[in-house]
């Protein structure tokens, strides 16, 4: 009998692995983690994050002006900044929540990508689905901008893009294994949602608050930083990117807004064609929209649908030519190359880029339905 208890008990003693338990508040969380280039040295920012408050809320608790610390070091490498982190931080550090990583347009160079990215997928307690962004404002003031109403900086703009881009959609947020793959792909040109600061919408007990915001998009080949552009240069990325949930398209007639639609869901198919040995590119977009406002009566349904599909292919070719005049493949056109007609890209390109020229700007056809026009409720399609 004390031989068929010893075994259990022996079991249960070796099984009690909480004496190097922590307590919480005893390890330091790094939120988010910002990288600036200057002088040939990495610039390390980290964000730090309580738990504590986010805890009590989410029991119930009534919320406590939101937490937060900045932290900075210098030095040749990621990680020899991120040791010195570590002197002065005071207690443990913990890796494991952080959720995005934010470049200054000075640190998208080549060896900066590469020696970050080196680092973090080494790291086993980084994820590799953290958010990338760019940005070109101070980082210190960046990490500093928290949300309104003392929310956690747990569910920023840097931590949970996704909620915003269901409701607003125009640039995909990207993860760092996504924006890996992207920059290693000969054809494509990765996207990178561009951040800054607005100080101006926004006020609480009355004072100017300082509020993220996504301003544009990146591009970047093969590591290399292209340019950046802001929302008008960029608006017609939308339509050939995937998993765009909602985004709002305002139609124009002799400049005055006529009406504004609700697109859900828009669907892009590339083809290529060729014809006596030349290949043509071309973009048809199917586009789902409820009519969300209409200022111009008198327009007719025919003519709004017109008009709806003038703007979309307005905002594709004008998204197209602004890359093409600084060399940049926005609409990711090689890759669509690289994937249906690699001999003729391997024919063409340099540097993994076809020419961007008139020749290769594509015909653009839309085929829009209204599901819904408000007060009426009907279907209303019109194809090219």
């Amino acid at each position: 009998m004390t031989k068929r208890l010893l075994a259990p008990l022996l079991a249960a003693v070796l099984l009690s692995g909480c004496w190097g338990a922590r307590n919480i508040d005893h390890i330091v969380y790094i939120h988010a983690v910002g990288i600036d280039y200057q002088d040939g040295k990495f610039v390390l920012y980290v964000q730090l994050v309580s738990f504590s408050g986010l805890a009590k809320v989410e029991a119930g608790g009534a919320r406590e002006q939101a937490v937060l610390s900045v932290g900075k070091a210098t030095a040749e490498t990621f990680d020899l900044a991120a040791h010195k982190i570590y002197q002065s931080i005071q207690q443990m550090v913990s890796w494991g929540h952080v959720k995005s990583i934010v470049f200054t347009k000075r640190a998208l160079q080549p060896h900066v990508i590469r020696n970050t990215i080196d680092l973090l997928t080494r790291y086993n307690e980084i994820r590799h689905t953290i958010w990338v962004y760019a940005t070109d404002e101070p980082l210190e003031q960046l990490f500093r901008a928290t949300p309104l109403l003392l929310t956690s900086s747990y569910y920023s703009l840097l931590s949970n893009p996704e909620e915003l881009f269901r409701q607003s959609s125009f640039i995909r947020p990207i993860r760092l294994n996504r924006f890996i793959a992207h920059l290693d792909e000969p054809a494509m040109t990765a996207r990178l949602p561009y951040l800054g600061l607005t100080k101006t919408s926004w006020t609480e007990d009355e004072k100017n608050k300082t509020m993220l915001q996504l301003q544009g998009v990146c591009f970047l080949h093969h590591y290399k930083l292209q340019a950046c552009a802001r929302f008008p240069e960029a608006k017609g990325i939308r339509w050939v990117e995937q998993d765009i949930h909602r985004t709002p398209l305002a139609i124009r007639k002799e400049g005055k807004i006529a009406a504004t639609l609700i697109i859900r869901s828009p669907h892009a198919e590339w083809t290529l064609k060729r014809d006596n040995g030349k290949y043509t590119a071309h973009l048809h977009v199917r586009i789902d929209g409820n009519i969300i406002e209409e200022a111009n009566d008198s327009l007719s349904r025919n003519e709004l649908v017109r008009l709806a599909k003038q703007t979309v292919k307005q905002e594709i070719r004008r998204t197209y030519q602004w890359g093409a005049s600084r060399g940049i493949d926005t609409l990711n056109l090689s890759a669509v190359f690289h994937r249906n007609a690699l001999h003729e890209w391997r024919r063409l390109s340099v540097n993994g880029t076809i020419p961007l020229n008139d020749r290769f700007l594509p015909s653009i056809s839309v085929d829009l339905i209204i599901r819904s026009g408000g007060k009426e409720k009907a279907d209303y399609r019109v194809g090219d």
